[in-house]
């Protein structure tokens, strides 16, 4: 098996025997690059001397200081790097360079990580992207607008990778690449010095190939300490419970008819497969004002982009239709419209944190089918933007396959803090063979489509 074939957790493994090395790492992580990203398209930006430089500083290192010591890290083109471009997605910002770092990204370098390069984001990491293709089906969408970082874990060419969300940019690309998402708990990780779309649903987040490394990145990037009350109270005294009975909700949210019979037939009985002494099963029904969540979300993103975007809507020659229609729609909603719509999102997620009290796990489908055809195709409506809305931290699972063998993924959600209690769970998943780590998509099959 190839270095690019592993995940990070069996990278930093490799590392501990000095069976491997960094400036190794990085070279499959490269060959794997040069291999394919000329047929997926999901690097934005990505320089090998900037690479090396970094590799001489890590050289320094001693491995057991770094938790994330030599890993490669893909990096969505819309956090701050100070030796590398943030363009956004966007020609607006081309060659647009900060001179800084994220918050996140010395969170990760401080971990010992190496930011392999700038992933491609669709346009404003919202909607437009017509660039990275689906490496199961070329002629598909990889879902938006963390296209790069999901095509470039799925393949291999990264063992983990940085998105966003704020409707469902981690949970879709997730789905319809293959891998494992994370969202984690609005503001537990540190948005600054990344670009700011809304100030009440902007959500980082990553994407890898195992449980394992999604506890590794979480561990390395979250925020820590008694100065943020609620993470240091839930996160960092959280202790793991032996033998937990996991109370689980299945879920059918409110844009559950519009799921593919198929999509619904595979969830159903993937649920069936949740027997175990230590999962008790229930099926739910979300309180009524979920139903209007979906419309008051697009009235809070709709206003904050129009406001934000203001100086880009003025030269919107360089701006996709998709976003200039955005704008058009968010500066017909008032400033009073704007605040009711918040409100009305702070009352409900307090409401719902309330009502999670009975459940300790919802499960439902992460995506409605398999990923479209198309790039830039509309993706059918589903459930993402709710759990983002309520802040609550999302799991997206490649556990299912839909019609054309293409994968579907399933959305585990918990209450907000319940991060590290989310993860416990998925590893329980994992003890009795519910999940597994993902394999990367091989060159060899990328190749065989670009050739059909």
């Amino acid at each position: 098996m190839k270095l690019a074939d592993c995940t990070a957790t069996e990278l930093l493994a490799l590392l501990k025997s000095s069976a491997t090395t960094p400036k190794e790492i990085a070279q499959s992580c490269v060959e794997r690059i040069r291999d394919i990203d000329p047929i997926v398209n999901a690097w934005e930006y990505f320089d090998e001397a900037a690479i090396e430089a970094q590799l001489t500083k890590i050289r320094t290192y001693n491995q057991d200081d770094y938790p994330l010591y030599g890993i490669p890290v893909g990096v969505k083109d819309i956090y701050n790097t100070f030796d590398m471009p943030t363009q956004m997605g966007s020609p607006l910002w081309h060659d647009f360079t900060p001179g800084n770092d994220a918050r996140l990204i010395h969170y990760l370098r401080r971990a010992g990580a190496l930011m392999l390069g700038k992933t491609v984001t669709a346009e404003f990491a919202v909607h437009y992207q017509d660039k990275t293709c689906n490496p199961h089906d070329l002629r598909r969408s990889p879902g938006t607008s963390s296209s790069g970082s999901a095509v470039a874990v799925a393949t291999g060419m990264v063992p983990v990778a940085l998105g966003s969300q704020t409707a469902g940019s981690i949970s879709r690309p997730a789905s319809y690449c293959g891998i494992y998402g994370f969202k984690p708990t609005f503001g537990v990780l540190p948005r600054i010095g990344v670009l700011k779309t809304t100030d009440s649903l902007d959500t980082l987040g990553f994407f890898a190939r195992s449980v394992a490394d999604l506890d590794l990145m979480f561990e390395a990037s979250r925020v820590r300490g008694e100065n943020y009350e609620f993470v240091h109270q839930y996160i960092d005294n959280y202790v793991s419970v032996p033998d937990k009975i996991y109370r689980i909700g299945i879920v059918k949210h409110p844009r559950w008819d519009e799921a593919s019979p198929y999509a619904k037939e595979q969830f159903a009985q993937w649920c069936e497969k949740l027997q175990d002494s230590r999962l008790e099963i229930e099926e739910v029904t979300l309180p009524t004002y979920c139903d209007t969540i979906h419309a008051t979300h697009q009235s809070i993103y709709d206003r904050s982009l129009a406001y934000y975007f203001k100086d880009e809507y003025a030269n919107h020659e360089l701006m996709s239709p998709i976003f200039y229609d955005i704008i058009q729609e968010g500066l017909r909603i008032t400033k009073e419209q704007y605040q009711e719509a918040l409100e009305k999102q702070s009352r409900e997620t307090r409401e719902f944190d309330k009502w999670m009290e009975s459940f300790d796990i919802l499960i439902t489908l992460a995506t409605a089918d398999e990923a479209p055809v198309g790039l830039t195709t509309p993706d059918i409506p589903d459930a993402n933007l709710i759990w983002t809305y309520l802040g609550l931290p999302i799991a997206t699972l490649p556990v299912l396959r839909g019609p054309n063998n293409l994968p579907i993924g399933v959305s585990a959600v918990s209450r907000k803090y319940n991060d590290k209690f989310l993860l416990d769970f998925l590893k329980y998943l994992v003890s009795i063979n519910l999940l597994n780590t993902i394999h990367p998509i091989t060159p060899i099959s990328i190749l065989g489509l670009s050739n059909d």
